[in-house]
């Protein structure tokens, strides 16, 4: 187990960068009252960083060394050409890993702690969760909330429609065409599946959102009682429903292009598979910031199961086709 101090050096390092990060990114804001928000929350991490160098210094610790890590300066390199607001939102969700391990400090290392000590830290705690709110609500308001769903439905069409092609490549060796064509239809159809299911759910969602208010002002009018402030996020079905087609659509492009320009099925399948382990590398790492995980594993975790889908889908297409005694030329 690691030491009270050999972790709080962590710590105090992490809240560092990001008060150096928010800063940052704060000055490229042009909206006043968000660049204000983003600039308390940075003093917020100013802050926690001086609590974990006072926490040190009592235990007779120096603190690190100030750096700047690759990843920090990559978003401020990101920042020049993507919504600052954007970052900053992913980077917020991705503080799970924070508030995480802070209520984890705190359950194992509190006991070494002062009373004086684990208030602070329980205010810390409460920093982290209550930082996202306000980006959520800006993210819906600028309509860039739908991001992460679209990279999440992307992901999805790629790695089903990766399954596809590979079984079908082991039939259709010599007929890559068919093989394309066959996994188009097949992902259009996945698709429309899943914009309908998507509209389905959110109109569902909406009327039971419809029902509850009206029965709680039924119950204010008659009790005298005032309406309780949740607020309840109505989204448009149409909407969602068109957003998650066409993202699954963009997934069903990357493991489906090769076999239209391409004479040999399983040559066409290598490419493929190689664009979908860049496009997957790329929505590892999406995740891994977002919900603050480790990137090297969250890319093996994917890249192993896409393999895995096309290998068996693979292996199940060569024994269809031994079994029927199917001979495609």
């Amino acid at each position: 187990m690691r030491k009270l101090t050999e972790l709080a050096k962590e710590f105090y390092l992490n809240e560092l960068n990001d008060y150096r990060l928010y800063t940052e990114l704060s000055r490229r804001i042009e909206d006043d009252q968000l660049r204000t928000s983003l600039e308390r929350i940075a003093n917020m991490e100013k802050g926690h960083a001086r609590f974990w160098k006072e926490f040190l210094k009592v235990r007779g610790e120096d603190p690190p060394s100030e750096r700047r890590v690759l990843f920090q300066s990559l978003v401020l390199f990101l920042g020049r050409f993507v919504n600052p607001l954007l970052l900053v939102s992913l980077l917020e969700l991705g503080e799970t890993t924070a508030y995480t391990q802070y209520y984890t400090f705190l359950k194992e290392k509190g006991g070494e702690l002062s009373s004086e000590e684990v208030e602070r830290l329980k205010g810390i705690i409460l920093d982290e969760l209550s930082h996202e709110s306000i980006f959520r609500e800006k993210l819906v308001e600028l309509g860039l909330s739908s991001v992460r769903d679209m990279v999440l439905g992307m992901n999805d069409g790629l790695v089903e429609l990766l399954g596809v092609v590979a079984g079908l490549s082991a039939v259709y060796r010599h007929e890559p065409t068919v093989v394309g064509a066959s996994a188009v239809v097949v992902g259009v159809a996945g698709a429309l599946s899943m914009g309908i299911g998507a509209f389905i759910s959110v109109r569902s969602q909406r009327q039971v959102n419809e029902a509850l208010r009206e029965r709680e002002m039924i119950v204010s009018e008659v009790s005298g009682k005032s309406l309780s402030q949740q607020t309840v996020n109505d989204e448009n079905e149409l909407k969602s429903a068109l957003f998650t087609g066409i993202s699954y659509m963009l997934g069903v492009v990357f493991p489906v292009s090769p076999y239209f320009f391409m004479g040999d099925s399983i040559k066409a399948l290598a490419l493929a598979l190689l664009l979908a382990l860049i496009i997957l590398s790329v929505v590892a790492s999406f995740i891994a910031v977002v919900s603050g995980i480790s990137l090297k594993r969250k890319i093996l975790e994917m890249v192993l199961s896409a393999g895995f889908a096309a290998g068996a889908s693979f292996t199940i297409g060569s024994l269809v086709k031994m079994l029927f005694n199917l001979e495609v030329p």
